[in-house]
């Protein structure tokens, strides 16, 4: 019964069986799956799909859909709307007369080589006549658009996301017709496929709309302010405000989701990522410049390969073929994750509230993951195994969109197509199998709700909640329901009633809802009439969530009234992490004595929190040496949050302080009789920061470039005993991790006569991964020749794996001391061309020192001579040979593993592979083959030369207007900041090498994806 399609007529004895047929299948296969755990029974879905004023012409397969479903017991799924009456929903919103305004994409996909846009797309009307809970009525509201994928209601009228525009329409005369058409904002990029373009606007508690970027970009104007300036953007989230129309770029990189709890914390999706939480906002690191950091989003769910899912359709999706090749297949796992919505409702069940629930259209299914505070974040992990909240047996079922919605159901949005993937993520000669087309006349909605849950019918118009004296605004916001508090704060924001503020203060000191206190806060700053007291009474309040909304709200206020400084201090005592972290975000941008004393403090409790690590250090810009004097003051052997600090301490005075501060601190790391950990760190992070700024070079290491003056013999010998301890601690195998790789990472700033024998030791394969790694920088920033003939020597090079070997590469071509050694390395046949990636050979075949041009064209003319392809074809007779996945499993962990994660083992540099059994083997072997046939616009190489003389190479893992980091061929990240770099390339190519056969045999390519291919066999 897998993949059913039911087209037209069936009798009624036909639906019947496919009923019975399906139940029991759904049982047995659980039974199945649960491995012996408690059996679970799946209700039969069947509840009318017809309604007394609208009747549909082929219920029957309607109702065949509904029996499709797998629910989770004790709920169960009713059908509100289904086509002719909406077709393609992609996104909606109930107003408060409980019309629903839907954004029916029906012209996806777009063009997939370009083209013209269609003009398909529709905002449909819907109207409830007789209060029954289903839709019996359409409005066209707004015809003729090209690829709407969000709506908001605001002012009577809808913002409609439609790249490159926003829209607002309105109707004003009552037809159901939109008669109000504009454009507010533009600029939103609409050059990549409909699936990656600006969506979700979202009303957030501040009363701003929040976009997500589509992973996408853009240089957004407003026609409505032709004045202002451009908004320029890469692949961040965004957010306008509703009347003013400014447009304002936000953490997060979200691609087509977006939700907000009650309290204001912002989550997003994109296809592999199922849920990530927005911790950090850009206006907070740009207050410090010499801050490198550059982290807005924090994983809640697991993502990518531990993002499991259990589909129970053997849904064929572009996945399977290839999307992008090796970048997206991973079936099992989440792969469309989108239109996530945390729930606070009460239609289904007590133990519901507050978890997360996120659509996966490509694999049929709705995952319930429960979330738990976590630090500063949170955690999310599935609610159970081996089963989903909600799936289908039904291929076409395509849930794209949940929300909150009225008498607190949750609502979905069923897109209902044969194939959902877009044919650009498809070979060209995969396409004509797949149907792209069938399903753009059909689309579903539908409700969840407790299997108990009765509709209170109500007759007319007596299901308009505002025309019931019972239901005002600010009787609505103390509701228990998330979907009423919502509307009540749009509508009381709409109408900025002034008159309303005691009512709403009153609600705020005598509501049992904590999630009505903190939307009563934010009612109350928006309309100017937040009191001291109440704000002060609300640091005090019982539910942490309502304290945050406090911390936040008094930030801006610090200044116009100081008796908020106390209660933001005390703040930072608070016994939740979450509270602290926001008091020192709001603190950090006070410049005073008292404060600096207060960050050192919660620096020295939560600094080995990475989050509130950079909180504290953003607010510190201009006041560094007043931070360091006062957080030294808790050091103390068994604080975690010492070391980390005193590096990123030591960090900001390398990048920003003058040289004779640099060297005082040097100085006094040197003569302290403190734990040589914490000033180990100050030191690697103090020399770190000043990698980047100008100063003249010295035969001693940087370390000795600060010095104005020759050093004597003393003071000689006190470096020389710091650097001893510095190195047996680094070669202690009882030593932590984080310890030893420091260690190995400042020896890289010393003479390399006095770290010789330290670092070759360091460098054999016994020592952990990280601690090779960090002594192949060290070794190749010396700068010695010495060094990189120590990397490059043949019993060297056989020895490392291909993590360090990658590493080794990346740094000796970053220093151009050291590139000619390994060009000779090369030509002596001791390391093979094809394990330099296509990006470095093309960068060093156009050197601009003719020696190294003239060596590299000759060395790299086979690999870059345009045949790869022919290389593939002559390749491809390998896929009939006998093969060994467990044979493969080695040739995978020599060859790939370094950069690519497989069944759960392996590295994050390239895409994860897991799951990539579902493509044909000769996919896999064009992309082995030829990496830079066609890669992911995420890990296209970038190339960074920095002030320094360094040129780094990577994709780019992160970044905002003062930083970017890149993660690295071999693994690590280089935070780099954008004030030291003087030129950035986009190459578009794969970090991969090609002419990987020149390191294999045609058996071992055979074992290879033999390999891929099992799933894992071995592991």
């Amino acid at each position: 019964m897998v993949g059913m399609r039911y087209q037209g007529h069936r009798s009624s004895f036909f639906l019947l069986l496919i009923v019975w047929i399906v139940g029991l299948w759904g049982c047995d296969n659980e039974r199945a799956d649960t491995g012996g755990s408690d059996e679970v029974i799946f209700e039969l879905q069947d509840s009318p799909v017809n309604s007394p004023l609208y009747s549909y012409a082929d219920s029957l397969s309607l109702k065949a859909a509904l029996a499709s479903f797998q629910l989770e017991p004790g709920l169960r799924i009713e059908l509100i709307a289904a086509e002719p009456l909406v077709i393609d929903p992609v996104a909606f919103a109930f107003d408060e007369n409980r019309v629903l305004y839907v954004a029916e994409n029906r012209g996806y996909p777009d063009p997939a080589e370009g083209g013209t846009p269609t003009r398909l797309g529709r905002i449909a009307r819907l109207e409830d006549r007789d209060g029954d809970g289903k839709y019996d009525h359409r409005t066209e509201f707004v015809t003729g658009l090209t690829y709407p994928n969000g709506i908001m209601l605001w002012r009577g009228g809808v913002f409609v996301t439609c790249a490159p525009d926003i829209y607002y329409f309105k109707d004003t005369n009552g037809d159901g017709v939109a008669d109000v058409k504009k454009v507010v904002l533009t600029g939103f990029n609409a050059d990549k496929t409909a699936q990656i373009r600006a969506s979700h606007p979202t009303l957030g508690l501040d009363g701003w709309v929040y976009l997500t970027g589509g992973l996408n970009g853009g240089s957004v104007t407003s026609p409505e302010h032709p004045t202002r300036a451009a908004v320029p953007f890469s692949s961040s989230d965004g957010r306008f405000h509703p009347d003013t129309f400014e447009f304002q770029t936000t953490g997060g990189r979200s691609q087509f989701g977006l939700a907000f709890d009650p309290f204001g914390r912002r989550f997003g999706t994109s296809n592999r990522h199922p849920l990530q939480h927005v911790v950090m906002e850009p206006w907070h690191l740009a207050r410090n410049l010499n801050l490198v950091f550059n982290q807005s989003v924090h994983n809640v769910a697991k993502p990518e390969a531990e993002a499991t899912v259990y589909p129970i359709s053997n849904a064929v999706t572009t996945a399977d073929f290839i999307p992008k090749l090796i970048g997206l297949s991973h079936k099992g796992t989440f792969t469309s994750a989108c239109g996530p919505v945390l729930y606070y409702g009460t239609a289904m069940k007590s133990e519901h509230m507050g978890n997360a629930f996120i659509c996966e259209p490509a694999q049929n299914l709705v995952q319930r993951q429960i979330l738990t505070q976590e630090e500063v974040s949170f955690r999310a992990q599935r609610a159970y195994e081996n089963r989903e909240f909600l799936a289908s047996t039904d291929s076409w079922f395509n849930p794209v969109f949940l929300a909150h919605g009225p008498e607190g159901a949750l609502y979905l949005a069923d897109m209902y197509r044969k194939v959902i993937d877009h044919p650009s993520y498809v070979p060209e000669s995969a396409r004509g199998g797949l149907d792209f087309e069938s399903g753009k006349d059909r689309g579903r909605m539908y409700r969840i709700v407790s299997k108990d849950f009765s509709q209170a019918k109500l007759a007319g118009d007596q299901h308009r909640i505002l025309e019931s004296p019972i239901w005002d605004p600010v009787s609505l916001l103390g509701s228990s329901e998330e979907w009423e508090r919502s509307i009540a704060h749009r509508l009381l924001l709409e109408t900025s009633d002034s008159r309303l503020s005691s009512r709403i203060s009153d609600l705020f000191y005598y509501s049992e809802q904590p999630e009505s206190r903190a939307r009563a806060l934010w009612v109350l700053q928006s309309l100017g009439a937040l009191d001291v007291d109440l704000l002060k009474a609300a640091f005090g309040d019982t539910n942490s969530g309502v304290r945050e909304q406090a911390v936040i709200l008094a930030g801006p206020l610090l200044d116009k009234h100081p008796e908020l400084k106390q209660a933001v201090t005390a703040a930072v005592e608070d016994k939740e992490m979450r509270v602290r972290y926001l008091a020192s975000l709001e603190l950090g941008a006070k410049k005073d004595e008292e404060v600096i004393g207060v960050l050192a403090r919660l620096a020295a409790v939560d600094g080995e929190n990475l989050w509130v690590r950079n909180a504290v250090l953003s607010g510190i810009d201009g006041q560094v040496s007043e931070f360091l004097q006062a957080f030294r003051t808790y050091e103390s052997p068994d604080r975690p949050a010492f070391p980390p600090m005193m590096q990123e301490i030591g960090a900001l005075v390398g990048r920003s302080a003058s040289l004779r501060d640099c060297r005082e601190l040097l100085q006094d790391m040197l003569d302290s009789e403190g734990n040589i950990r914490w000033r180990m760190a100050t030191v690697l992070g103090l020399l770190g920061g000043l990698e980047g700024r100008k100063i003249a070079p010295s035969d001693l290491g940087l370390a000795h470039a600060l010095d104005n003056a020759s050093l004597s013999e003393p003071e000689l010998a006190l470096r020389k005993r710091f650097v001893a301890q510095v190195a047996q601690l680094g070669l202690d195998e009882s030593e932590a991790l984080s310890a030893r790789t420091a260690a190995a990472s400042l020896l890289g700033y010393v003479p390399f006569d006095w770290v010789e024998r330290e670092l070759g030791q360091l460098l054999k394969p016994i020592n952990p991964a990280e601690v090779q790694l960090a002594a192949v920088k060290s070794t190749a920033r010396t700068g010695d020749p010495r060094g990189a003939a120590l990397l490059l020597t043949a019993d060297a090079w056989v020895a490392f794996t291909p993590r360090v070997k990658s590493a080794v590469i990346s740094e000796l071509v970053s220093r151009s001391g050291s590139v000619q050694q390994l060009l000779r390395a090369i030509a002596d046949q001791v390391v093979a061309p094809a394990e330099i990636p296509s990006m470095v050979r093309q960068r060093l075949m156009g050197d601009a020192l003719p020696t190294i041009r003239e060596q590299a064209a000759a060395l790299f003319h086979d690999l870059e001579g345009g045949g790869r392809m022919a290389v593939y074809e002559a390749y491809l007779h390998v896929l009939e040979h006998p093969a060994d996945p467990v044979l493969g499993k080695e040739v995978f962990e020599k060859s790939c593993s370094s950069c690519h994660t497989y069944a759960g083992q392996g590295g994050q540099v390239g895409p994860d592979l897991t799951g990539v059994r579902n493509q044909p083997g000769d996919a896999l072997l064009l992309h082995t083959l030829v990496p830079n046939y066609e890669v992911l616009p995420a890990y296209q190489a970038v190339s960074v030369q920095t002030r320094d003389g360094r040129t780094l190479a990577g994709w780019v893992a992160a970044e905002t207007d003062q930083s970017i980091t890149l993660r690295t061929a071999y693994g690590t990240d280089e935070a780099v900041l954008r004030s030291t770099i003087v030129s950035v390339q986009h190459s578009g190519l794969s970090l991969m090498p090609d002419g990987l056969e020149q390191t294999m045999t045609k058996d071992e390519v055979a074992h290879l994806i033999a390999y891929l291919k099992s799933g894992g066999v071995g592991s």
